[in-house]
């Protein structure tokens, strides 16, 4: 089984993790082939070794994280690499792949690009 998850931040507003619990689910129902959990860096729960956990023993044999995080700061470039270093070397034989955040994404750019143009 291949799996992704979606790894935010956390907030204190439950809102917040409404929001992106919805989000992570929407993406999970457009990709019917992948298992798409979300986790949580700081501020919520499951934590990221907490999720991996979980699809490790539900049969993942290979775990891909994206970063839910608009800028590359400390925790994308120092603090959740050392992270999935460990989880790589609690499970050896999982496929742990970690994606860069979405800073630099052509996608993120032209979403800023048309809703400027829509609201000019």
């Amino acid at each position: 089984m291949k799996a992704a998850i979606l790894l935010a931040h956390g907030s204190r507003e439950p809102q917040a993790r409404a929001s992106f619990e919805a989000l992570v689910e929407r993406v999970a129902q457009a990709l019917p082939d992948l298992v798409v959990r979300p986790a949580y860096f700081s501020l919520g729960e499951p934590d990221l070794a907490t999720q991996v956990e979980a699809l490790v023993q539900a049969g993942a044999t290979a775990v891909r994280i994206l970063p839910f995080f608009l800028l590359d700061g400390v925790h994308t470039r120092r603090d959740i690499p050392a992270l999935v270093a460990s989880l790589r070397h609690r499970w050896p034989d999982v496929t742990i792949e970690l994606d860069p955040c979405l800073q630099d994404d052509p996608a993120l750019e032209r979403l800023l690009v048309d809703r400027l143009h829509a609201s000019s």
